[in-house]
């Protein structure tokens, strides 16, 4: 645990388990908090690094023009720094937007990729969701901190069965918890943008680790399907070739929380396959 130098800037990480290593990518608001449900079931068979990415936690947070791609190098640079030839690369929400990129432009660092509640390109009722947290924090005095935008990142973001269940009870705390100690407003904002002007469909065919497409079957944020002015999971599925799609019946945005176990599981067996232990590897090998 602690901080280490990648492309100019110092990033907080930490290394849990032995194994393969596998890169976990948070989403917007998150930071490393994002995987900590999952981080122990996966550690008992790889080398799991968590870390916060640039703008967020731990890490520095620059005011800078900040994309996908700009996300996406630091992850290449933090592989490198760790002295890794490779990874599997885990992301999450946005994280997985940036994991998309990562495949996409590092063939050569990816060992697989799993891509959760993530979008290509967001239609107009994405767009009109995330223009609602930048309202939000842009109005209300306690910004990203603001008990308004925590809660409605709660019902979005959480099943309802979760959410009626004791573990969901006090979800909208957590979640106000992590946003304001994970986050600078300026770089809140700017992810939000990014998400609602970005296009990754370009990168989708330049993707030729294996691949897993991984979501809740109750997705509000990110949904499987979208109109023709997005392109949702689904569409990232059929972009990548020879990519496999695993819906999680009755989860919603945040699998990795409402849905714990079966994501765990799914995400493990899946990186088990396509580890080298097992004959697993890139596909053009």
């Amino acid at each position: 645990m602690g901080k280490i130098e990648v492309n100019g800037v110092q990033l907080w990480h930490r290394i849990t388990g032995e194994g393969e290593p596998v890169v976990q990518i948070h989403g917007s608001g998150f930071g490393h908090f994002n995987f900590d449900p999952v981080t122990p079931a996966l550690a008992g068979s790889f080398q799991v690094i968590d870390y916060d990415q640039r703008g967020y936690g731990e890490s520095d947070r620059p005011l800078q023009d900040y994309d996908m791609e700009v996300w996406a190098d630091d992850v290449a640079g933090l592989i490198q720094a760790l002295g890794l030839e490779t990874a599997h690369i885990h992301g999450t929400s946005m994280g997985g937007m940036v994991a998309l990129v990562v495949a996409g432009k590092y063939p050569e660092l990816t060992r697989s990729v799993v891509i959760n509640c993530a979008a290509a390109k967001s239609n107009s009722v994405s767009r009109l969701l995330f223009k609602n947290h930048i309202d939000i924090v842009e109005m209300d005095p306690d910004g990203v901190g603001s008990r308004l935008l925590a809660e409605l990142v709660t019902w979005q973001a959480l099943s309802a069965l979760h959410l009626a269940s004791p573990e969901g009870a006090d979800a909208s705390d957590h979640i106000q918890q992590i946003l304001r100690d994970s986050n600078r407003p300026e770089v809140f904002i700017a992810a939000c943008r990014e998400i609602c002007e970005m296009d990754l469909t370009p990168w989708l065919p330049k993707v030729t680790s294996p691949a897993l497409v991984i979501g809740g079957s109750k997705d509000v944020m990110t949904p499987w399907d979208q109109p023709p002015d997005g392109a949702g999971q689904n569409a990232i599925y059929e972009g990548i070739d020879g990519a496999e799609k695993h819906v999680i019946e009755g989860s919603a945005h945040s699998s990795i929380f409402d849905a714990t176990e079966p994501y765990a599981a799914a995400v493990t067996e899946f990186l088990l396959r396509h580890s080298k232990g097992n004959g697993g590897g890139d596909r053009s090998s």
